[in-house]
C-alpha cells in the first residue's frame, strides 16, 4: 500500500482520479471468500481501504462482510466485530490522521490471543512507510465493551445534548457553539453560532427548531434545517440555565437571576416570571399542559400553576443544590444533586420514595431509557451509571470521560449520548454484556513518570495520590507506593534505588525501590509543589513551590539551603543541567528563568512565549533547553547565547511535557491535545506521532531512545516503541 500510494503521488491528477474510481470495481471484483480474509488478517488491505475511500467506507466493509452470503464462523464472525470495533473507537482519530492506524489497532487488539488479529498485528508492525508510536502493552479501550465512538470538535466544555427523532443528535458547549452530529458516522453536520457565551442548555421544539440558552443571559430559536437563528428572547438578567418547550408552542426558562420566564415565541415576550427559588434555577421540566417543575441552587425542586402563575408546592431533602430532573410516568420525578444523590418523588405524596447512591461528586444530569426502567446519571466524578429503577440496583458504570460529564439523552436504537467538559461526546452500548477489564494505569490523571535505566523500571505518579513502579520490559505493575494524602504531581530519581515524589499535600518524600517503602518525608511551609527536580549526584533537590518561589533542599543533611525568587506567578516546571551547576524554572509569567545552584543568583531570563511555560528539558550535552507552553509551542534555546534558536510549532492545546533522547537527536512532546509528537531536531519536523484517548500530560524516553512512555488524564500509562 505505499508503494501504491507513492506511485499514485506521482501521477497527474486526472489519472489519480480515474484510479481512485476505478479501483473500487478491482476491490470488489475479488471472491467474497478472499476479501472476507484479507479484512481479517491483511493490514495493507486494510490501510488501503482507510486511505482510499475513509473511516464509514471501511467500516461499512466489514459490516457487508458479516452479513454477506459466505458462511463464517462464530469465531471469525466475532474477530470481524473486533476489528470494526476497534476501527471504530479510533474513527475520530483516523479521520484526523490515518497514518495513525497501525498504532491504534495496536493499542486496541493486542490483547486478543486471536490469530487472524496477531497475523494482522505482525504485518502492521513490519510497516515501513514511514516511523511511528507502537503501544507495547494494551493501553488503549479495547473493541467489545460499552464505549462505542468518540465525537471530536468542540474546542470547549460540553453542557448540553439532545437528540432528534430521527437520531440527530445537537450538542450545546462552552465554546458558544450548538453542533449538529450524525449519529451513525459521528460526522460534525453543522455548526451553529451567534451566542456571545457558554451554552448551558438545549431542547428541542420539533424536529426542526430548536431552543438553547446561554450565559450570554439570552434563550434563542434556531432552524435546524438551515442553521439559521429564527429569533432572540431577552429579559433574564442572568445566565440562562434551563429551557423546555411548553405543548401549547410557549417555551420556559430558568436563570442564574432565580427567576423562571414563560416565553410566547409570537410576540416574543415574557408572558409570566415565576419568583421564589433563592438560588439559581437550573433545571425546569413539563409536568402538565398547566404545572412545571423546577429545581435550583437553593436544594428544592418547587411545583408550578401556569394558570395562575403561583407556587403549588416545594419538595424539600437533598442538602446541596439540586441540578437536574426527568420525568417518569404515575406522577413521579427524578432529581440529581450536587450532595451526589439522586430521588425518585411521588408528587402526590410529595415525599421521596428512593434515594440512589453512588456517585461521588455531583449529580449532572439524568436520562431514563423508553421503556421506564432504567436510568442513567452523568456526574462530576467523569463517569456515567446506569440504574435499574424498580430495585434501586447499579447495574454498571460507563467510564471514558476525563472530566466532569454534564450531559446525557438516549438515542432512538437504544445507545446513550453524553457529554463531558474533555470536549467530547461518547457514544455507548447499554447493553449488558461482560465488561472488559480496563486499560492499564492508575485511576485518574497520570502527573509523572521516570524511567529507572539501571533497575529497568518505569515510575509513575498520578492524581489518585499514588506511585506505581512498572517493570519495562513486561510493562506490568510491580507494586504501588501509598503515603501521600492528596496528588501526586512531579517525581525525580535518587541515586541508590530511590525516588523523590512532590505532592499536593505540601511534602517530599523520598522512597526505596528495593524495599517499596517510604523513607522520609520533607514539610513544606504551607505550600502546594507543583515539580521536583534533583542534581546529578542525588545531593540537592528543587522544588517549585506555590509561593511563586523554589527551594533548594540538601538531601544528605535534610536541609533548606536557599529559597530563589524572582518569578512574578506560579513556577511550574523546573530542571537541572547535566553538570548540576544551574537549575532552570519555567512559570506562570511566561518566562524561563536560569539560575546559579551554588548561589541561588539569577543567571538569565529567557523570554519568548506568549503562555505559561509548562515543561522543560536540557539536551544532555548541556547546550540547548527545550521548553513546553500553554501557547502550544515548543522552543529551543542556546544556553551559552541565551537565545532563542527556533520554534516547534504543531500541537493543537499546550505543551505538558518535553523528554529529549539521550543522544539529543529527538524530542518527545506531549500535549492536551491528546497527541504525543517525535520531533527531529536537525530537519525540524515531526517524524512519528500517537494519539490517546485523553490528554497527554507527561512523557519519559528509556536509555535505548526508542522506548517512550507516556501518562494520560484518563489514568492510562502508555508504552510506546518508536518504530522506523
Amino acid at each position: 500500500m505505499g508503494e501504491f500510494r507513492e506511485n499514485l503521488a506521482q501521477l497527474p491528477l486526472e489519472d489519480q482520479r480515474y484510479l481512485l474510481e476505478t479501483l473500487p470495481g478491482f476491490l470488489v471484483s475479488e471472491s467474497d471468500t478472499e476479501q472476507l480474509h484479507r479484512l481479517l488478517t491483511d493490514f495493507d488491505f486494510i490501510e488501503s481501504r482507510l486511505y482510499l475511500f475513509g473511516v464509514e467506507y471501511l467500516l461499512n466493509d466489514y459490516e457487508e462482510a458479516m452479513h454477506s452470503d459466505v458462511w463464517i464462523s462464530s469465531e471469525k464472525l466475532k474477530t470481524l466485530k473486533l476489528i470494526q470495533g476497534a476501527i471504530e473507537l479510533s474513527s475520530h482519530i483516523l479521520i484526523e490522521d490515518k497514518t495513525q492506524l497501525a498504532g491504534q489497532l495496536w493499542g486496541r487488539l493486542v490483547s486478543f490471543d486471536i490469530p487472524e488479529i496477531q497475523k494482522m498485528l505482525q504485518q502492521a508492525k513490519s510497516w515501513k512507510l514511514t516511523s511511528w508510536l507502537r503501544p507495547t502493552a494494551p493501553s488503549l479501550t479495547p473493541p467489545g465493551g460499552r464505549l462505542l465512538r468518540t465525537f471530536i470538535g468542540h474546542t470547549g466544555w460540553v453542557n448540553a445534548v439532545v437528540v432528534t427523532r430521527g437520531g440527530m443528535v445537537i450538542s450545546g458547549s462552552a465554546d458558544n457553539t450548538l453542533k449538529v452530529w450524525n449519529s451513525e458516522t459521528g460526522k460534525e453536520i453543522s455548526t451553529i453560532t451567534g451566542h456571545k457565551a457558554r451554552i448551558r442548555a438545549i431542547a428541542l421544539l420539533d424536529d426542526k427548531w430548536i431552543i438553547s440558552g446561554s450565559d450570554d443571559f439570552t434563550i434563542k430559536v434556531w432552524n435546524l434545517e438551515t442553521t439559521e437563528e429564527y429569533l432572540t428572547l431577552t429579559g433574564h438578567t442572568r445566565a440562562v440555565r434551563a429551557v423546555a418547550p411548553l405543548p401549547d408552542g410557549r417555551v420556559i426558562s430558568g436563570s442564574s437571576d432565580n427567576t423562571i420566564k414563560v416565553w410566547n415565541l409570537e410576540t416574543q415576550e415574557a408572558e409570566i416570571t415565576l419568583t421564589g427559588h433563592k438560588g439559581w434555577v437550573n433545571a425546569v421540566s413539563v409536568l402538565s399542559e398547566t404545572e412545571i417543575i423546577s429545581a435550583s441552587s437553593d436544594n428544592t425542586l418547587k411545583i408550578w400553576n401556569l394558570e395562575t402563575a403561583a407556587e403549588v408546592c416545594t419538595l424539600t431533602g437533598h442538602t446541596y443544590g439540586v441540578r437536574t430532573i426527568a420525568i417518569l410516568p404515575e406522577r413521579q420525578i427524578i432529581s440529581g444533586s450536587s450532595d451526589k444523590t439522586i430521588k425518585i418523588w411521588n408528587l402526590d405524596s410529595k415525599t421521596a420514595i428512593f434515594t440512589f447512591k453512588g456517585h461521588t461528586k455531583a449529580i449532572n444530569a439524568v436520562a431514563v431509557t423508553p421503556d421506564n426502567k432504567r436510568m442513567i446519571t452523568a456526574a462530576s466524578d467523569n463517569t456515567l451509571k446506569v440504574w435499574n429503577i424498580e430495585t434501586g440496583e447499579e447495574l454498571f458504570p460507563l467510564k471514558g470521560h476525563t472530566d466532569s460529564v454534564y450531559a446525557v439523552a438516549v438515542l432512538p436504537d437504544g445507545r446513550l449520548i453524553s457529554g463531558s467538559d474533555d470536549f467530547t461526546l461518547k457514544i455507548w452500548s447499554l447493553d449488558t454484556s461482560e465488561e472488559l477489564s480496563a486499560a492499564i494505569g492508575h485511576t485518574n490523571r497520570v502527573n509523572a513518570v521516570v524511567v529507572l535505566p539501571e533497575q529497568q523500571q518505569v515510575v509513575s505518579g498520578a492524581w489518585d495520590n499514588t506511585i506505581k513502579v512498572w517493570n519495562l520490559k513486561t510493562r506490568k505493575s510491580i507494586y504501588t507506593l501509598k503515603g501521600h494524602s492528596d496528588r501526586v504531581n512531579s517525581i525525580a530519581a535518587l541515586p541508590n534505588q530511590r525516588i523523590i515524589s512532590a505532592s499536593d499535600d505540601r511534602t517530599l518524600k523520598i522512597w526505596s525501590l528495593e524495599t517499596a517503602e517510604e523513607l522520609l518525608t520533607i514539610v513544606t511551609d504551607n505550600r502546594n509543589i507543583f515539580a521536583v527536580a534533583v542534581t546529578p549526584d542525588g545531593k540537592q533537590a528543587i522544588a517549585c513551590l506555590s509561593d511563586q518561589s523554589l527551594k533548594v533542599w540538601n538531601l544528605e543533611t535534610l536541609q533548606e539551603v536557599f529559597t530563589i525568587r524572582g518569578h512574578t506567578d506560579w513556577v511550574s516546571a523546573v530542571t537541572v543541567t547535566p553538570d548540576g551547576k544551574q537549575v532552570i524554572s519555567g512559570s506562570f509569567d511566561k518566562t524561563i528563568k536560569v539560575w546559579s545552584l551554588e548561589t541561588g543568583e539569577e543567571v538569565a531570563t529567557l523570554v519568548g512565549h506568549t503562555g505559561w511555560v509548562k515543561a522543560l528539558a536540557v539536551t544532555p550535552d548541556g547546550k540547548r533547553l527545550i521548553s513546553g507552553s500553554f501557547d502550544k509551542t515548543i522552543k529551543v534555546w542556546c544556553l551559552e547565547t541565551e537565545r532563542e534558536l527556533f520554534s516547534l510549532s504543531g500541537h493543537t492545546d499546550w505543551v505538558s511535557s518535553i523528554a529529549v533522547t539521550p543522544d539529543g537527536s529527538l524530542v518527545i512532546s506531549a500535549s492536551d491535545d491528546n497527541t504525543l509528537k517525535v520531533w527531529d531536531l536537525e530537519t525540524r519536523q515531526v517524524i512519528a506521532d500517537f494519539t490517546g484517548e485523553s490528554s497527554l500530560e507527561c512523557c519519559a524516553v528509556a536509555a535505548d531512545g526508542v522506548q517512550i512512555i507516556v501518562g494520560e488524564a484518563s489514568g492510562r500509562v502508555h508504552f510506546l516503541k518508536l518504530e522506523s
